[in-house]
């Protein structure tokens, strides 16, 4: 099995969790504050029971990290320096960061203090661990989708790697999914996440019509896969499970344990614990059929007698026990760095028999319930003193009651003074006319978006293979990353990109692809998430801010802005294919689909998944739309209405671009919006215009520009 010296990280969802963690042998431990992070529904921590935690783990010498993982809002940072110093107060061992506002913020006020990059980051290849590394983080908190060989990727560039190891699997790519936020109005990046996932969709297409729960995957489970993630570089197994109970965090992280310490354990083991059935995940490769969850399995939980035996951590303990006559009787306990004394009453002299030293040694080591194991007892006594097994009762609990806050307050404090926060201050917006951008992944449409009125063209590929990089535009163009990729297909991108003299610009759209110098102008889209002045100051570049900010917030923020004026937004990426799924499954990465359709000549466009939709229960129609990569399909969702900020001109934030990305319109939907838009721009009465007309007539949305998200 894999070595024990791979950190066994469990989850707390309250103090009740945490002790069952402790039982259950976690060497770490992480949970989330009532302020900032992305479980605002488990029971979580205050200022006390944080201190209490800390002092609870610190005790045992296992370590605790500190969710503070959901975006930050401008009106929010100063409720991040009350979170700073509750992290300073109770010495905790690390923050887990989604926001690089928020880990700029806590490498100010806590320069000393650990940084995890939260699996909400979307770090999931090596450029992007590069990228937090040349911000200082320590730990990249994995993707989730990654392969063994993705993994093994990561691993060279010298930060610690934590991976999912068992419990829940969102079926989206971490930290690229709005489906709740867009659709139900509860954010997943705000910790509020509605799970519309879990919900039955059907498929519907020229290929396949399904339904069922298409979107909701197995839980993971790694017990038989242990060594292949520690050859692959893994440093951390993270337990999934801050919305569950005690008993699945026991059960869970002890089978684990056991695992870790070499024992043989049967995956049977878990068979009775909440569970959703077990796959592998995507390490092995992922079967697009397997991965997802049968609604016919019943959801089990566990009895108390299926819980296995405790394996909490033990910390070995020395101590020496004085017994004079007349004098005080004295315990003393060391770890080697701490030591603590505690004192009886005055020695009374034996009326028979004196004290024997094999009965003291056995009365002083019943040190159960406790994470000390007693090692060595030194005696000095009198041969005739008298000491009565409660008394050594009294004195071993007290020595150790203070040994354990002897070790605990090693790190209250840590020396850690929060400096103050300094926050840029806004500069000068100009007040120029916004510049008129287009978006769209065939060329066709880009160039009769120039005939249209866009003064800037933005390429969107939906093959980013050699082949499909080849049908790029003929013209001068932006281009737009796509905010999932694996190392090797950005590595070719990028290096097609560098030797493009067409290319003017890149919309970066995740931390990768800020560690790359790109052709022209670099841009952030919405995939990063900007939310805050610091992010916007990190990234360093103009910013399409997060689409899950209001007008006013987005109004807070510095720099050069773009606005979204019109587009469907891209709610969920995903790495395995439900129309593979539906058609029979099979090895996600070997699919061929949509290149070989079931006749078996090549898919034109429009015939593949492309020409496939999800519905839910309501009827809302979500288009999908394919990524093409040499490592497999990336699957988009996109959003059921496009956004459309045209009828509120007067209430938007000044921009210096705007932008409308063209997905599935047609080709009169697609003239109508960009033609609406440049007249918009250019002062018009637009909406006495045909093309407003039927613009208008079009089911659409604001997103959150004006009602905000919880």
């Amino acid at each position: 099995m894999a070595g024990s010296h791979m950190e066994l990280l469990a989850p707390a969802g309250d103090a009740a969790a945490l002790e069952a963690a402790l039982k259950g042998g976690a060497d770490a431990i992480y949970l989330g504050t009532a302020e900032l992070n992305a479980r605002r529904t488990a029971g979580n921590f205050d200022e006390p029971a944080l201190m209490r935690a800390a002092e609870r783990c610190h005790e045992r010498e296992v370590k605790l990290y500190v969710t503070v993982n959901t975006l930050v809002k401008p009106s929010e940072l100063s409720l991040l320096e009350k979170v700073a110093s509750w992290l300073a107060a109770a010495g905790v061992d690390g923050a887990i960061v989604q926001d690089l506002g928020a880990a700029a913020a806590l490498r100010q006020m806590l320069p000393r203090l650990a940084l995890h990059a939260s699996t909400q980051m979307a770090v999931h290849n090596p450029q992007g661990v590069r990228y937090i590394k040349n911000l200082g983080f320590s730990r990249a908190v994995l993707a989730r989708e990654l392969t063994f060989d993705e993994i093994a990727q990561c691993a060279c560039e010298g930060v610690e790697l934590e991976v999912f190891a068992h419990g829940a699997l969102c079926t989206g790519c971490s930290g690229q999914c709005l489906f709740s936020s867009m659709v139900g109005g509860r954010s997943g990046n705000r910790g509020l996440c509605a799970q519309p996932c879990r919900l039955p969709y059907r498929l519907s297409g020229p290929l396949c019509e399904a339904a069922g729960d298409l979107l909701s995957p197995k839980d993971l489970m790694t017990l038989a896969h242990l060594d292949e993630l520690k050859r692959a570089g893994a440093r951390s197994l993270k337990l999934e499970g801050r919305l569950k109970g005690p008993d699945y965090v026991y059960a869970v992280t002890s089978a684990y344990r056991r695992a870790l310490d070499g024992e043989r354990v049967d995956a049977r083991v878990l068979s009775g614990v909440f569970n959703r059935g077990y796959t592998a995940g995507y390490g092995p490769g992922v079967d697009d059929r397997a991965l997802m969850s049968d609604p016919n399995e019943q959801h089990v939980i566990h009895t108390a007698g299926e819980i296995p035996a405790p394996r909490e951590r033990l910390c070995e303990v020395n101590g020496t026990l004085t017994a004079r006559v007349g004098a005080r009787l004295a315990l003393t306990l060391s770890d080697g760095a701490c030591r603590a004394e505690a004192l009886g009453e005055p020695v009374a002299r034996a009326e028979r028999r004196g004290i024997d030293h094999a009965r003291a040694t056995e009365q002083v080591g019943k040190t159960g319930g406790t994470p000390y194991r007693l090692a060595a007892l030194t005696i000095d006594a009198d041969e005739d003193a008298f000491v009565s097994a409660a008394a050594l009762n009294a004195l071993r609990r007290a020595a150790l009651e203070r040994l354990g806050k002897l070790r605990a307050e090693r790190f209250r404090g840590m020396g850690r003074a929060v400096r103050p926060l300094e926050v840029p201050e806004l500069p000068f917006q100009r007040e120029a006319k916004p510049l008129l951008c287009v978006e769209a992944s065939d060329a066709s449409v880009l160039e009769r978006a120039g005939a249209w009125g866009a003064d800037e063209l933005i390429w969107s590929p939906s093959d980013v293979t050699e082949a499909g990089l080849a049908r790029a535009p003929g013209f001068p163009f932006t281009l737009a990353m796509p905010p999932t990729l694996p190392g090797d297909d950005l590595n070719r991108v990028h290096g097609w990109a560098q030797d493009n003299p067409r290319i003017q610009g890149v919309l970066c759209a995740n931390v990768a692809h800020l560690a790359l110098k790109w052709p022209g102008e670099a841009r952030a889209d919405y995939a990063m998430n900007a939310a805050n002045p610091l992010s916007v100051q990190t990234i360093g570049m103009p910013c399409m801010p997060s689409v899950e900010l209001t007008a006013a917030e987005i109004l807070k923020l510095p720099g050069e802005r773009e606005l979204l004026i019109y587009g469907r937004v891209q709610l969920m990426q995903l790495r395995h294919c439900p129309l593979n799924g539906a058609l029979g499954g099979g090895l996600h990465a070997r699919c061929t689909r949509c290149d070989r359709c079931d006749r078996g000549d090549r898919c034109e466009r429009g015939e593949g998944l492309d020409a496939h939709v999800l519905i839910d229960r309501k009827g809302a129609r979500f288009p999908l739309s394919r990524l093409k990569t040499a490592s497999g399909c990336i699957v988009r969702v996109l959003s059921d209405r496009p956004m459309l900020l045209l009828r509120r001109l007067n209430k938007l934030p000044a921009a210096a671009r705007w932008r409308a990305i063209l997905t599935n319109e047609n080709v009169a939907e697609a003239e109508a919006a960009v033609r609406s838009a440049r007249a918009a721009l250019d002062g018009s009465d637009f909406k006495t215009t045909p093309e407003w007309a039927l613009l208008d007539a079009q089911p659409s949305t604001t997103g959150h520009y004006f009602r905000g998200v919880e």
